[in-house]
């Protein structure tokens, strides 16, 4: 088959527009620039005129497609949400990973509002991990390297899904769900179409280079579309396996988007951990519930990549453990009651459990939902001065959390107005 130059240009302008599912700039293409009887209207004819129809092949069997049918539907719904008939909430489906474009925090994700806070501090942990630790010789990093381009920082947030992702698969594979653009099956009985788990199709590959590919290939619909939250976190929950969700949690038949539409612990676990545990605490643990029956709780098994520190442990009611107080990388998701934000370092010494000498340090915070306009860099002592003596009521809830990794540290905000 013999074809000028033009068409195949034409012929790939079109493939790409009908994968994003942009109908009608194809409809104005094809006003402006006609297709002729000479134009490559099929994909077959396409990819022999490329000469990759071998490595398409190649590439077809490690990857497994298959469209989200009625059983599947019922199931990430019944894991997803507390009554498996409703709707995703609005917070949920308007929620992508786009970034700020302010110069100061051009690595933050923007939240537009509260809700799937967990999955985004926690998503934006691992980007930061990206963009400071990864492809340096130095120990410590830099503030600058957060000052990142568009493209570096979309790279790191792909890069970032797929460690999400190829963890949750327990490093053996993993699922990407993406949206098709159309409905491939219409849901009965009590439960309504949405248009969200309908339109998905989930890919499933076998190794970390491909997983990278195909987030990289697929990456607009997770960083600008609106359905972005949504994805990520079906992909995890599938890169995991459904059954596996439920093995991993105290109570099976919880769920990883509770009440008001907040994200639960569980899911939070299931993105920094790869395991959707219910508990901060290391490993698991035992508990006598009486007539000589044992109640198994089911906590963090190693150290992770990012740690975690709550507001609820400086209340007592839990006890987060050393695999996630102290992580392998100075960045902290913070969860202060419902609501989940980020704390981290420059310093990879930041991350251990030392505590035997006074230092001082930078930490630095970022809240996507605050309004945030300029980088907070909170100054840390530690050992050096006593706290001072304030009303509970006026202590910020992020120094709260502070000193439960690092006692009795007197914090700076320099100049910046407190978060009560």
């Amino acid at each position: 088959m013999v074809v000028s130059v033009e068409e195949v240009a034409s012929s790939l302008v079109r493939e790409y527009l009908s994968r994003k599912g942009l109908k009608k700039t194809i409809a104005c293409m094809d006003v402006e620039n006609p297709r002729t009887d000479g134009s490559i209207n099929n994909r077959s004819d396409l990819r022999q005129i490329l000469h990759v129809e071998d490595l398409y092949k190649k590439n077809k069997a490690r990857c497994v497609f298959v469209c989200v049918r009625s059983t599947l539907f019922h199931a990430l719904k019944e894991i997803l949400l507390v009554q498996a008939q409703v709707l995703f909430s609005l917070e949920w489906r308007t929620q992508s990973f786009a970034f700020f474009d302010t110069h100061d925090l051009r690595y933050g994700i923007v939240r537009k509002k509260g809700g799937p806070c967990g999955v985004l501090a926690s998503i934006q942990a691992c980007v930061l991990k990206k963009l400071l630790f990864e492809e340096t010789c130095s120990s410590d990093a830099s503030l600058q390297r957060l000052r990142a381009s568009s493209t570096t920082r979309t790279k790191g947030l792909a890069l970032a899904t797929a460690e999400v992702l190829w963890r949750a698969g327990e490093e053996k594979q993993a699922t990407i769900a993406i949206t098709s653009g159309r409905n491939h099956f219409i849901p009965s009985g009590l439960y309504k179409s949405e248009g969200v788990l309908e339109k998905i199709t989930c890919i499933t590959v076998d190794n970390l280079k491909d997983l990278q590919l195909i987030l990289e290939l697929h990456i607009q619909q997770f960083e600008s579309g609106d359905l972005g939250c949504i994805l990520l976190t079906i992909s995890a929950v599938l890169s995991r396996s459904i059954e596996k969700v439920r093995e991993d949690m105290d109570v099976p038949t919880s769920t990883l988007i509770g009440a008001h539409g907040y994200c639960t612990q569980e899911l939070v676990h299931l993105l920094l951990c790869g395991r959707a545990v219910s508990n901060v605490f290391d490993n698991d643990m035992e508990l006598d519930s009486g007539n000589g029956n044992l109640t198994l709780l089911k906590g963090i098994k190693g150290c992770c990549d990012i740690g975690l520190l709550s507001l609820f442990e400086h209340y007592n009611i839990c006890k987060v453990g050393a695999n996630l107080k102290n992580p392998r990388f100075p960045i902290w998701v913070v969860c202060s009651e419902s609501h989940f934000s980020v704390l981290f370092g420059l310093q990879r010494e930041l991350s251990s459990s030392r505590q035997d000498r006074a230092r001082e340090f930078d930490l630095y915070y970022y809240d996507g939902l605050a309004n945030q306009q300029e980088e907070i860099r909170l100054s840390v002592s530690v050992g050096r001065f006593s706290a001072p003596c304030l009303d509970p009521d006026l202590i910020p809830p992020l120094e709260l959390c502070i000193r439960t990794k690092w006692r009795e540290a007197v914090v700076n905000w320099n100049d910046t107005e407190p978060i009560l």
